[in-house]
């Protein structure tokens, strides 16, 4: 599989010019209802998620739907026809889903072709890898996206927390869940912690804010 990636990734180079070409790159676009927590995924850097689910795939959507290639490695259960609903251009995503020891090296083939790169690393990556994954998403302007913890990140989202909607008294069909999601690190604007309460999915599977507007410093 990881020699696969390869061939697909020297087919793809350059998508996009490399940082190294631009002295600020301008940042992959993100849904609108994220744009609170984050202007733009910034290029050459690494964004963190903790855990799997919705939040990871709502990142995804606004760089496909702007036309950037994506890709998900590592993460069998990321489920198509959920991040379709949320945006994601599928025709523009490259899936690896049992790269076992060898992810680090899948991703060091895609970073080169792609311009976001999803990832759960597994094991817990060691700084060595951190490092040279981090340097190589740096030399090619492309963003990684880490379900998990990520040495290097400059920005950290998490859901603080959740709620389905759509159950009566024990009974129903859920329509859609409202979270609150939190977005920390050096890359967050004003270096503060931000937070803003969206709908992840909304009852039509798409990503939208809820009935609170976003906050200011969380906590």
């Amino acid at each position: 599989m990881a020699r696969d990636v390869t061939r697909v990734a020297r087919a793809g180079e350059r998508v996009l010019p490399s940082s190294s070409e631009s002295a600020t790159p301008p940042p992959l676009p993100v849904l609108p209802a994220l744009r609170g927590l984050l202007p733009g995924l910034r290029r050459g850097q690494a964004v963190t998620v903790d855990g799997v689910g919705a939040l990871p795939l709502a990142l995804l959507a606004g760089p496909s739907a702007g036309g950037a290639w994506c890709a998900v490695v590592g993460l069998p259960e990321c489920g198509m026809l959920a991040a379709a609903g949320m945006g994601v251009d599928l025709d523009r995503l490259l899936l690896v889903d049992e790269p076992g020891e060898r992810w680090a090296e899948v991703v060091a083939a895609l970073l080169p072709a792609v311009e976001v790169v999803m990832v759960r690393p597994v094991p817990r990556p060691s700084p060595q890898v951190v490092r040279r994954l981090t340097a190589l998403a740096r030399r090619h302007g492309a963003t990684l996206v880490v379900a998990g913890p990520w040495e290097d990140a400059r920005v950290r989202l998490r859901v603080e927390s959740s709620l389905w909607t759509g159950l009566g008294d024990g009974h129903g069909h859920l329509r859609g869940r409202r979270v609150r999601v939190v977005a920390e690190g050096r890359g967050v604007a004003g270096g503060r912690p931000r937070s803003a309460w969206l709908w992840l999915p909304a009852p039509d599977g798409g990503v939208a804010g809820s009935d609170l507007e976003v906050l200011g410093a969380a906590g």
